[in-house]
């Protein structure tokens, strides 16, 4: 990551999304806290990663697919904003433990454990990739919800709620175990979904 050109961007980025597209934050005390921990997020579209770190004040590292670098002005800007990759479908080894190093290092990680987008946000399987990054990690998850889909000039709600942890789970590693993490996370997110009628 190039801080000074993450921390450069962030205004203008911010200003695009909060005039262009209304993305209006709330919850965001549940982002501003020191230390390591992961932005867990329903994924609507291919903005999304720029939306959440307007939204956060501390610098956001996300995951991207691998496909990504292999164009190397894309793959440069995108590493240059603290994006590394993943290898979609396959145990990813090295990208999880560049995960775990960035949590350990006190930074947020970003993740979007549906793995794919959903622009009418239906409430697909979560991928449980994340749930053993934050059990192997010791970290906490914090949930969001991006309600989409996006429409020029008209708000965009970004909300933030209150972390998830897995304290009582112990450190194990186990299917059962990992399950009963992915369960936390995906009800934590759509728990955040407003209802029709607010």
């Amino acid at each position: 990551m190039n801080a000074r050109f993450y921390d450069f961007l962030r205004p203008f980025v911010r200003a695009y999304y909060r005039l262009v597209w209304g993305v209006r934050p709330s919850g965001e005390e549940n982002v501003s806290a020191p230390g390591g921990y992961i932005l867990c997020s329903n994924h609507v579209h291919a903005r999304d990663p720029f939306v959440l770190a307007t939204c956060v004040r501390r610098r956001l590292r996300f995951m991207a697919k691998a496909e990504l670098f292999k164009n190397r002005i894309v793959g440069g800007f995108i590493s240059a904003i603290g994006a590394f990759p993943i290898r979609r479908g396959e145990s990813d080894l090295g990208a999880v433990r560049e995960s775990i190093k960035i949590l350990n290092e006190g930074h947020v990680l970003g993740i979007f454990p549906q793995g794919t987008r959903s622009r009418d946000n239906q409430h697909t399987r979560m991928e449980p990739g994340v749930a053993m990054i934050a059990l192997r990690a010791g970290a906490q998850v914090v949930p969001a919800y991006i309600d989409g889909p996006y429409r020029l000039f008209r708000r965009t709600r970004v909300i933030f709620g209150a972390p998830v942890a897995f304290d009582d789970l112990g450190r194990r590693f186990d299917r059962p175990t990992i399950d009963a993490a992915t369960e936390r996370i995906e009800e934590a997110i759509w728990a955040l979904q407003p209802r029709k009628d607010t």
